[in-house]
């Protein structure tokens, strides 16, 4: 019996770990459900592909790069300038989707239900009963690639323009940094529930966290905007897992931790769009209900160009065969149900798009410094120290330890462990480095600025998980703050975490926080490891 029971719990250990160590399979769209737990304000709607009972096709990336190379590459271009007539065409487009029948998949609706479905945990992972959430983790900026090449195929398909290209939202230059004049003007372009105060000539926020026309001016905005750039694609994401987000295999629990990028600008401008009246700020700030304003799609086409200005920086990519082989499906501009993978959607113009050339003057950005650097000129009394796993009511420091013995060449990395909240309910908080004194309004385009967690609020995948616990992770790239402040020979750093409390915002708690020493994939095939091999090695707690 005991051999028995040992066998036993070697198979269970041994289907675990195949479970945990594999990629993430499509969706079976029969097993999508409704959503469970929206607000009670809220109508009960569901969200769910048709599924006529068709098997999906694979993706068929040669086919897909000769008719590429054979034919003309769209061209997507900037939203602030675009063309009267492209501005025209693109409103035409809008108008033959939303003439469609609500069961066509392709459909205004039917598209804006897929962001529904993939980011409510709707979706079941393939194979699995384990609920499927792209946010949070390396799977988003491949999901929002695919949804978008798709998307933009089905436009272009209904006017029969080969030549059609969603603009980018170019909010990162400041002649981009208003909500594009077409989706003001337009009636196909516009959404009724966008925050009024957001529309032209206001400047956005991409590192928005509450409506306050007094807090800066518009130059000291756009400086902010500018920083808020600079530090989540050059500065902060040195490795790729701070880039992405954390890794996401099938049987894992939603958003095991945000990349840079998601958290700002992505989740920021969602904020800043959506009608602060409304609940949770839809439509942008709602997961749910983000995809029913057209905006979203120039935003994510912004997202996917900012993808490929990082990739082109010559920074190490993810090569663990677990997140290149995760599977999505979409229906194409024929109604057909196709399956792809994270693997192909890397080549855009084997996808048969391209982006212009725009100048993207955060690349190369002049920060202000605000401390003194050193810790042995920093005065730290009356700071308040922050007490783990307490929620954090207001801004509180911790002195954390570089042990720069256990640096082993990896890239200096500050991770904040077990932060808990509530997923009802959006949640923030800024990190700075040696800078005791920040407090809500300092402004990010300082040396000292580390960076900054954001979660959105996702009240149906409450429902679906049977708690409203929220239970992720955050990670910060901070060898640029060190060697920006001159601090390499100190072997500690005072960490500072300033809290959000403005409605609807709530407090998160933090468990531990540590530095360690990230080891990029490149250095670990050097070493001999394999890939998808751990690339930590921890320095404190």
């Amino acid at each position: 019996m005991a051999v028995l029971a040992t066998a036993l719990l070697l198979l269970l250990f041994s289907a675990s770990l195949s479970v945990s160590a594999a990629p993430i399979l499509a969706p079976n769209l029969t097993l999508c459900h409704t959503p469970l737990s929206l607000p009670d304000e809220e109508e009960v709607f569901s969200c769910c592909a048709p599924d006529f009972g068709q098997p999906a096709v694979d993706f068929n990336m040669t086919e897909a790069a000769m008719a590429a190379a054979t034919g003309k590459i769209r061209v997507r271009r900037a939203a602030h300038n675009m063309s009267d007539a492209d501005a025209a065409r693109l409103a035409r487009a809008y108008a033959a989707m939303r003439a469609l029948p609500v069961g066509d998949p392709r459909s205004y609706d039917q598209q804006a239900n897929i962001h529904c479905a993939y980011c409510s945990a709707c979706y079941q992972m393939g194979g699995i009963s384990t609920p499927l959430q792209v946010h949070g983790s390396w799977l988003f900026f491949a999901f929002h690639r695919w949804y978008i090449y798709f998307h933009e195929r089905i436009l272009a398909k209904l006017i029969d323009d080969d030549t059609f290209y969603l603009p980018f939202w170019n909010y990162d230059h400041p002649d981009g940094m208003t909500v594009p004049y077409s989706y003001v003007q337009s009636s196909e372009l516009r959404d009724d529930n966008r925050e009024p105060a957001c529309l032209p000539p206001a400047t956005v926020f991409t590192d928005f966290y509450y409506y306050n026309a007094t807090l800066r001016t518009e130059f000291e905005q756009i400086q902010a905007n500018l920083a808020t750039i600079y530090r989540q694609f050059v500065a902060a994401p040195d490795t790729p897992y701070r880039f992405y987000g954390q890794p996401y295999r099938a049987g894992d629990g939603p958003q095991p931790g945000y990349g840079t990028a998601e958290t700002q600008p992505h989740n920021s401008l969602h904020g800043w769009t959506g009608n602060q009246k409304n609940l949770l700020a839809k439509d942008m700030g709602a997961l749910y209900a983000a995809a029913r304003d057209p905006i979203f799609y120039i935003h994510h086409v912004n997202i996917d160009r900012l993808w490929e200005v990082w990739r082109g920086l010559g920074r190490d990519d993810i090569d663990d065969p677990d997140y290149l082989d995760s599977e999505f499906v979409f229906y194409d501009e024929n109604a057909q149900l196709v399956k792809v993978t994270v693997r192909d959607s890397y080549d855009t113009l084997k996808l048969g798009y391209a982006y212009e050339w725009v100048e993207n003057q955060w690349l190369d950005l002049n920060l202000s410094t605000l401390s003194n650097g050193s810790l042995a000129n920093m005065s730290m009394e009356g700071v308040s120290v922050c007490a783990l796993g307490e929620p954090i009511l207001e801004t509180c420091s911790l002195l954390v330890s570089r042990n720069l013995s256990s640096a082993n060449g990896g890239q200096e990395t500050l991770v904040f462990e077990g932060i808990e909240g509530n997923v009802t309910n959006p949640s923030m908080f800024s990190v700075y480095m040696n800078l005791p004194e920040a407090h809500i309004h300092t402004m990010p385009d300082c040396v000292e600025y580390v960076g900054r967690f954001s979660a959105m609020a996702q009240p149906v995948q409450a429902e679906v998980q049977g708690t409203s616990a929220m239970k992720t992770s955050a990670r910060f790239g901070i060898g640029q703050n060190i060697k920006d402040l001159k601090m390499e020979g100190e072997e500690d750093v005072v960490i500072t975490v300033v809290p959000n409390m403005n409605n609807p915002l709530l407090p998160v708690s933090i468990s531990s926080v540590w530095i360690e020493y990230e080891l990029l994939p490149s250095q670990l095939r050097r070493n001999g490891g394999a890939s998808g091999t751990s690339n930590y090695v921890r320095a404190s707690r």
